[in-house]
């Protein structure tokens, strides 16, 4: 059964978090409905629970295939960005191909008509076996990132963890769920529970979006010391694969401390690891405009904006805010609103926002992005 819900819980990652890749379609207008939570009364037949369990593997399988597809996609045009810098293809695509490393923000997010079935076949899974974890967290995860019905998805994954207490995965997207609504204490509570059960693979992924929540959480001095404690601890070529996020997270830290020219270092170390991927391209962009060096900041901006790099569209928006260019900045939330950003969950909490959350056009993202 972990097995199961392990695999469901990357297919769900993958088409429903970050995309960077443009030819998604918005869940605006998902029909999306919460099922009911009450257990039958009687238990399910044998023939119930084997059908049920069918139904919760092959509703997802469309979509994974979507997926799959679009990975390929970036796979061919990352191959294309990375001839000149041979040095780090290797590794660049060791990090592309990784679980706990950034493939999932390429994914992007599927149709409508297949998420909709998706939702059908789970539904009808939940009637036949109403236990059936894999099925409750799989619609928990559509309700929380594609129908932005956060009190369904609480109920969910309650259930869930009601019925597998011990299950690290769903401890953390609960966990996840809480943060976006504001409720850090409880959500790094389940955060914790979740690091203590979890396999060294999923600490490896968990150790990253933790430190956003505490990002989120303005808890800016914790986000230093723990990424220093990473850079000091991990030796230069484990950076390849699982390092390279402490510059980043530092250097946002270090920005909301107006320390400008320490977070234009780390960010540039960030690049330095990853010069082929627009999102921390895209990020050295913002330090150098927060530093005050504008045309160096439009400069390394337009690279970002070259056919060779996957667009990020959440990350350019936070470059052209530190411009004060705001009509760009709007142009790009709405483009990240789009394609489904998963960026898009932390807007309310987002503090690379605060000079603009009184503009009337930062609402209607907001009601795009489903807060």
């Amino acid at each position: 059964m972990k097995k199961v819900i392990h695999k469901i819980t990357i297919i769900c990652l993958f088409i429903l978090t970050n995309p960077g890749f443009g030819q998604a379609q918005t869940q605006d207008n998902l029909l999306f409905h919460c099922p009911p939570l009450s257990k039958g009364t009687t238990p399910p037949t044998p023939r119930a629970h084997t059908i049920a369990d069918s139904l919760a593997k092959e509703a997802l399988i469309p979509l994974d295939a979507e997926t799959e597809a679009r990975i390929a996609k970036v796979n061919s045009r990352s191959r294309q960005s990375t001839k000149s810098d041979s040095a780090r293809v290797r590794a660049f695509f060791e990090l592309l191909g990784s679980v706990h490393g950034s493939l999932h923000r390429y994914a992007g997010i599927p149709s409508q008509d297949k998420l909709e079935k998706a939702l059908a076949d789970l539904h009808q899974a939940l009637l036949l076996n109403p236990d059936l974890v894999a099925a409750i967290h799989s619609i928990a995860l559509i309700a929380a990132r594609g129908g932005h019905d956060y009190a369904c998805a609480e109920a969910l994954y309650l259930r869930a963890l009601k019925i597998e207490p011990a299950n690290a995965i769903i401890h953390f997207d609960y966990a996840e769920l809480l943060a976006y609504q504001g409720k850090f204490e409880a959500a790094f509570r389940y955060a914790e529970t979740a690091m203590a059960l979890a396999d060294q693979p999923s600490k490896d992924l968990y150790q990253w979006r933790v430190m956003r929540m505490h990002y989120m959480a303005k808890n800016y001095d914790w986000v230093i010391n723990q990424c220093d404690q990473h850079i000091e601890k991990t030796d230069q070529e484990d950076f390849w694969n699982n390092g390279w996020p402490a510059y980043y997270y530092k250097g946002l830290a270090l920005a909301e401390q107006e320390k400008f020219d320490q977070a234009l270092e780390a960010e540039n170390l960030t690049y330095a690891f990853l010069s082929t991927d627009g999102f921390n391209l895209a990020s050295s962009a913002r330090a150098y405009a927060m530093a005050g060096d504008t045309a160096v900041a439009k400069r390394v901006l337009a690279a970002v904006l070259e056919p060779n790099f996957e667009w990020m569209p959440y990350e350019i928006a936070t470059a052209y805010e530190a411009l004060g260019d705001f009509d760009n900045t709007f142009l790009w939330l709405n483009i990240a609103a789009d394609e489904g950003d998963e960026w898009l969950r932390w807007l309310n909490l987002d503090p690379r926002w605060k000079r603009i959350r009184s503009d009337p056009r930062f609402k209607k993202v907001q009601v795009r992005a489903g807060g």
